[in-house]
């Protein structure tokens, strides 16, 4: 992916999870700031980033083109995993056993660490650490969860395999072979977590700007730096960009770590109380093992939010008539839903899907590579950019250091291949799906119950 500059409009933020939130106080950067750290974005990585140099005994301004959370970070799914996207050995075998068992450690403990900011700045969110379920869409797929459960076990996590009826009681609907439950996870409101960190940064003497839109980073004296916006600008010793998927023609050499992507949801309306109780009990979220996104969960006003099939690279275009089919067919008696309109968001896809701090010239700190977990791993990230503006050493991070030219890049034609490799996951779950309509016909399940389960497994 080259150099670009992505935006989204404030008002295509989810209703669902901005009702109720009121903006922290913010102002337009103008004339000139003086800062040890300068901050570009204003999600989750970069208010933590600015929360952890304040606490550190750095001055902080952060800087952001439009709102507090209105880029990825506000527009987040809601489930906070304590997982990597690969399982623990890619990472361990990709990286060695130093740095690898540094990234797998650190996003095990994402979940505790988000919620030990919710508890420490008492951060109203809809918080629940409840644990998540993943469920298994295939036997293939038990099989992984049943070796990804084993491998935590021997860590001492709280993990459980459900069988049959534990999955269908756990979900409340379904028909999955299986499922982990990991206690560790949770579910909140993205947009609320991520205010309430811009006012704990705040409370902890942060300035945070925005309307204003960073152009320009250039030289400051023999070490300093100026980041130039659209009405002022900041000198600072160091600069986080803290952009994601939204923006990395800032610093040379980023666009090709970074290729974004659009990922789709939608809610519905609340659903009657009494209905409500019975699905996903416990405040936890459900996703399953299929290659492409699946996740499902229920807010505290009892609205079902679904991750939805939709465009990679574009806003427009995403399946409502997915939502529905998928809900039907592990809901089946909820009966005809109304959704409310969809929304959007990029991540910032890694070509191997892990995050990293680049160090795009000296003083200059990049954190990217979230590849959809951002909502334990983002925070995390700020944490050590934080530290490493405050001169720790790289192997006291949990996440790799490298150069602009180092580290896997995207190539030319990044967009065609992922598309590619989208429709190519799509079919193979697809296939996953065909195969268990064989094992139905074989179990001689009634054509009525197969219908009703061919609905559910076809989303």
């Amino acid at each position: 992916m080259r150099d670009e500059l992505l935006h989204d409009n404030e008002t295509s933020l989810p209703q669902v999870y901005r009702t109720g939130v009121d903006d922290p106080p913010t102002r337009v950067l103008t004339g000139y700031q003086r800062a040890d750290v300068a901050i570009v974005g204003a999600g989750l990585t970069g208010l933590s980033a600015a929360l952890h140099a304040a606490r550190l005994g750095m001055t902080v301004a952060v800087v952001e083109a439009n709102g507090i959370g209105t880029g990825a970070s506000g527009r987040s799914f809601g489930q906070v995993v304590p997982y990597l996207k690969h399982e623990p050995g890619h990472a361990l075998k990709l990286f060695g056993e130093t740095l690898g068992e540094r990234l797998v450690t650190a996003a095990a403990s994402g979940p505790d660490f988000v919620f030990g900011l919710i508890e420490t700045y008492q951060i109203a969110c809809e918080a629940v650490q409840g644990g998540l379920i993943f469920a298994a869409h295939s036997s293939e797929g038990l099989e992984r969860l049943t070796q990804r459960a084993a491998f935590w076990r021997r860590r001492g996590a709280t993990v459980d395999i459900l069988d049959r009826d534990g999955t269908s009681q756990a979900i409340g609907g379904g028909d999955y072979p299986g499922a982990l439950l990991d206690h560790r996870g949770g579910t909140l409101n993205s947009f609320a977590f991520t205010v309430g960190l811009a006012r704990a940064a705040a409370m902890n003497g942060v300035s945070l700007f925005c309307g204003s839109p960073a152009e320009a980073i250039s030289r400051h004296g023999a070490t300093g730096w100026k980041l130039k916006t659209g009405s002022g600008s900041l000198i600072a010793d160091k600069i986080l960009i803290c952009t994601n998927a939204y923006r990395n023609d800032l610093a040379p050499g980023i666009g090709a770590h970074v290729l974004p992507i659009r990922v789709h949801q939608a809610a519905s309306e609340p659903l009657p109380a009494e209905i409500a109780s019975t699905i996903l009990p416990g405040g936890r979220a459900l996703t399953d093992t299929r290659r492409l996104p699946s996740g499902v969960r229920l807010t505290r006003d009892r609205r079902l939010v679904v991750t939805i099939e939709g465009p990679l690279f574009s806003t427009g275009g995403a399946d409502l008539k997915h939502a529905a089919a998928r809900i039907s067919g592990l809901f089946p008696h909820l009966g005809p839903m109304v959704w409310q309109p969809s929304w959007s968001g990029w991540i910032d896809m890694a070509p191997d899907q892990y995050p990293r701090i680049i160090e795009a010239a000296p003083g200059i700190m990049v954190g990217t590579g979230l590849s959809g977990r951002g909502l334990a791993l983002g925070p995390l990230l700020g944490r050590d950019l934080a530290h490493r503006a405050a001169g720790a050493h790289s192997d006291e991070l949990a996440f790799g250091v490298v150069g602009p030219q180092d580290g896997p890049r995207w190539p030319i034609g990044a967009k065609a291949i992922a598309g590619g490799a989208a429709l190519q996951r799509r079919w193979m779950d697809r296939i996953d799906v065909w195969r268990r309509r064989g094992w139905a016909r074989d179990r001689g399940i009634s054509p009525q119950n197969r219908r009703a389960r061919r609905s559910h497994l076809a989303t």
